[in-house]
């Protein structure tokens, strides 16, 4: 429970520490600066000032090893406003962060330019990717995802020197993992691992100093594109199975997801303040291209989510998320969705609903660039770079409204026109 006090001296409101949860972060008043300090990732703090919250770390950063070690400084890092990042996202940065800071790093110091390459290890390669990648902006949620395939397929290599890693090594940590955890995904962290090595080529100060990236000595097993779709005659029972589903918001969920073609990562992250009725539209502040994406609704699009708006006033009074659902951590935290996929249909849910959509798109021929802007796709291009999506709004207003006529005709006819 928190304990809140005026400190009878600067007038300051004052929280005692405790695990933060997302439901009290929103209710914290704008005004006076203060901070609550979370008791689960010990560092993590919410600041909030007369204009907004914002996550940050604080920790203690020392020099020198074990028992001879001296004070440099404490260091405050800020992660984001609470409207960019999750508390969960905001713990797993921080987590990051106070990595870095432990083993005598500044993370407000980091550069991308010259860094020495002795004492390269895999952990502190993946730590500096994950930098470089929050400073291009990347999503957040790619960067927790590359970590945690470090932390899943490379533990045991994590302390391991980069110039100790040979060819071989890698060529053979490519198979184990193709033969143990599938060949995809040994694809997928020999690309992570590709990547961050390029970097620590980029930035080091003397690259001689490291080996060639010796991901060039894998073959890379051979991946079935990603291109399945849910055919068209099998959509009427697509549907059937969702409207089955016992839970209405999951329903309303892959119904929007379907109708709209959004990356599952955005669609289950979705706020009710993004959502902006009268104007047919779900303006999203910042997608996986680092862009703001302003969704077009169509009308049958526009009744899905004023069904999820009015559930979730039921089911998830003041939740800031269109589709909410309860933490499985401590069953009381209410969290925007993580989970896009169903177990009963997993091969039917998810990605699949955006190659779909596509598809469609392109058997009812919609204009290419049209698609492409409607999925927040770049346009390829000289049109990539004349061509400026928000003066197209209205035209793409119209195509969304043929694309939800088309999926109509084809999952229940005249049913959700």
């Amino acid at each position: 429970m928190s304990v809140r006090a005026n400190s009878g001296v600067s007038g300051m409101t004052r929280y005692e520490p405790r695990k933060l949860t997302e439901g009290f972060i929103q209710g914290l008043p704008l005004g006076a600066p203060f901070v609550v300090r979370d008791t689960k990732v010990t560092g993590l703090m919410v600041a909030v000032n007369k204009h907004s919250k914002s996550y940050k770390v604080q920790r203690d950063l020392w020099d020198g090893q074990r028992g001879q070690r001296t004070l440099v400084k404490t260091v405050r890092h800020t992660l984001g406003t609470t409207d960019e990042l999750t508390l969960d996202q905001a713990r797993t940065k921080a987590e990051d962060i106070l990595r870095l800071i432990k083993r005598g790093v500044d993370p407000n110091a980091i550069q991308s330019e010259e860094q020495p390459a002795e004492g390269w290890t895999v952990d502190i390669l993946f730590d500096e990717y994950a930098a470089d990648m929050r400073k291009r902006e990347c999503a957040e949620r790619t960067v927790i995802d590359t970590l945690a395939r470090r932390d899943r397929y490379l533990a045991n290599w994590k302390h391991k020197p980069l110039s100790s890693l040979t060819r071989s090594m890698v060529r053979a940590k490519h198979v184990e993992l193709s033969e143990t955890k599938g060949k995809v995904t040994a694809n997928h962290v020999m690309r992570d691992f590709r990547a961050a090595y390029n970097l620590a080529l980029r930035v080091v100060d003397d690259p001689d100093l490291l080996p060639d990236n010796p991901v060039k000595a894998v073959t890379f097993n051979k991946e079935r594109a990603s291109n399945r779709v849910i055919m068209p005659d099998d959509l009427p029972d697509w549907w059937e199975k969702i409207q089955a589903l016992p839970n209405p918001l999951r329903r309303a969920m892959h119904e929007l997801g379907i109708l709209s073609g959004l990356r599952p990562s955005s669609l289950v992250s979705l706020r009710r303040e993004w959502v902006q009725l009268a104007d047919h539209t779900i303006r999203i502040p910042k997608m996986k291209s680092g862009r703001r994406f302003d969704l077009p609704l169509s009308p049958p699009m526009i009744e899905v989510v004023k069904r999820a708006l009015a559930m979730g006033d039921v089911l998830y009074p003041g939740s800031p998320w269109l589709f909410p659902t309860r933490s499985t951590k401590d069953g009381r935290s209410i969290i925007c969705t993580q989970v896009w996929r169903e177990k009963t249909l997993p091969s039917e849910t998810g990605h699949i609903l955006r190659h779909t959509y596509r598809t469609i798109a392109q058997r009812i021929n919609l204009d290419k660039i049209e698609a492409r802007l409607l999925l927040d796709h770049t346009v390829p291009g000289i049109d990539g770079v004349y061509i400026h999506e928000a003066a197209l709004f209205d035209r793409l207003l119209v195509a969304q409204g043929r694309m939800s006529v088309a999926m109509a005709d084809l999952l229940v006819p005249k049913s959700i026109k």
